[in-house]
């Protein structure tokens, strides 16, 4: 039965070690809404850093990062694309190798935490047995096991959209008549209002797509 755990890890030749120790309060997130392939090439990062050049220098300066440029900005974050140094130990390829993925990964005090899905117990104890081998810092925060039906709600949402259409649902966003507006809930999650409408927007897409059956056509009232 497919797992999910939520586990926090740090190493010295972890991804963005140098930045991490540097900058522990920048806020990078793995950027889940683009297509990252952990085994061949370009990891997509946000950061919340007020200071790019600094950021940028920090990046320069890691061992870990072979090249990055600024690709994009994504919800007034800038958007990195990082390729990484041949001794860079990163833990995504040995998850993705088990037949698991990244749901979130985020910067969390000198390491990452990050929440995966695999197929079972055998595969987070192969991962977490990869770490330990390698003398990493590793927790399991979370573990629980998800049938289907479960699964399919829960993991489609990121955390930031979860958050976007909870605060939304919880101020009356989507009561009729609406008893608040995209500028009220922007300013609640503390972002502009085109970022509170696009997490909403992507929330209830990825809600939508979860679904496995296919949907009658009806009428609009």
């Amino acid at each position: 039965m497919t797992v999910i755990a939520k586990v926090h890890f740090s190493h010295p030749d972890m991804a963005l070690a140098g930045v991490i120790r540097s900058l522990p309060d920048a806020g990078i997130q793995v950027l889940q809404d683009v297509s990252t392939d952990p085994v061949h090439g370009k990891h997509f990062f946000t950061t919340e850093a007020s200071d790019t050049e600094a950021f940028e220098r920090h990046l320069a300066d890691d061992h870990t990062v072979s090249s990055y440029r600024q690709v994009a900005d994504y919800e007034n974050q800038p958007v990195y694309s990082v390729e990484f140094t041949d001794e860079t130990i990163l833990l995504g390829p040995t998850v993705v190798g088990h037949s698991g993925f990244a749901l979130e990964a985020f910067q969390y005090k000198e390491g990452w935490v990050e929440r995966w899905q695999l197929p079972d117990r055998e595969s987070l104890q192969s991962v977490w047995q990869f770490a330990a081998d390698r003398s990493f810092e590793f927790d399991i925060l979370e573990l629980y096991r998800m049938s289907y039906d479960e699964r399919s709600a829960s993991t489609a949402l990121t955390e930031k959209q979860r958050e976007a259409l909870a605060t939304a649902y919880t101020m009356g966003y989507f009561e009729h008549p609406q008893q608040t507006d995209l500028g009220a809930i922007a300013d609640e999650l503390g972002i502009s209002t085109s970022a509170a409408s696009g997490r909403i927007r992507r929330g209830i897409g990825s809600l939508i797509e979860s679904f496995p059956q296919r949907f009658p056509e009806v009428d609009e009232p």
